[in-house]
């Protein structure tokens, strides 16, 4: 590859980063965190999450003094039996699937926008601010449009009790009711069935 042009070398550098962030993951593996992930399961929705949200998280199972005792008891054991391109390629898998989106229902989903879009008090800023208006999520800042409800609510109680460790969420989550959390699930989340009769 001595001869080849600087354009060239280029080029196959980036076909092969390419490749390699394409590749498609062990359809085991898949299947296995679709059982608790996917339209069927009632753990935590991946699909359209951020790529490097999901990859950061995944890689945070491996430290159980940062998660709650069910997300290490879940997690643990996979977390740390794959290699980093593995991780990689479920990553990307889940990041490029089509995201759920949010079903606002409830008489609670207008004080949860309010919060959303204003937070919840002057040490409390609105969610949006790292989230994204639309609840999207962006880089290592996870998608909370269209969650699961009961993953919402499960998740800020445990940053409020220190279950789940967060530098920004731990003492955002502090100062806030179980009301609240409801109200932000409310707005948020989207646990209607569809079509099919799953719960997308």
């Amino acid at each position: 590859m001595a001869g080849l042009p600087k354009a060239t070398l280029v080029g196959i550098i980036l076909c092969a980063a390419a490749s390699a962030a394409s590749a498609a993951p062990d359809p085991a593996l898949v299947s296995k965190c679709e059982a608790c992930h996917g339209e069927a399961g009632e753990g935590p929705r991946l699909n359209g999450q951020p790529e490097a949200y999901l990859l950061q998280r995944f890689k945070a199972f491996a430290d159980p003094t940062r998660n709650t005792p069910h997300a290490t008891f879940q997690m643990w054991q996979t977390s740390t039996s794959v290699n980093d391109r593995t991780a990689e390629e479920i990553a990307h898998y889940f990041a490029s699937q089509a995201p759920t989106p949010a079903a606002p229902g409830g008489t609670a989903a207008a004080e949860g926008e309010r919060i959303y879009r204003q937070g919840a008090g002057p040490e409390t800023p609105p969610c949006q601010q790292c989230h994204g208006a639309a609840g999207e999520g962006s880089g290592s800042v996870p998608r909370l449009a269209g969650q699961r409800a009961a993953y919402l609510e499960s998740q800020m109680s445990a940053f409020m009790l220190g279950l789940r460790v967060s530098a920004t969420m731990n003492k955002h989550a502090w100062r806030m009711s179980s009301d609240q959390f409801k109200a932000i699930s409310a707005y948020l989340a989207n646990d209607r069935p569809s079509q099919d009769g799953l719960r997308r």
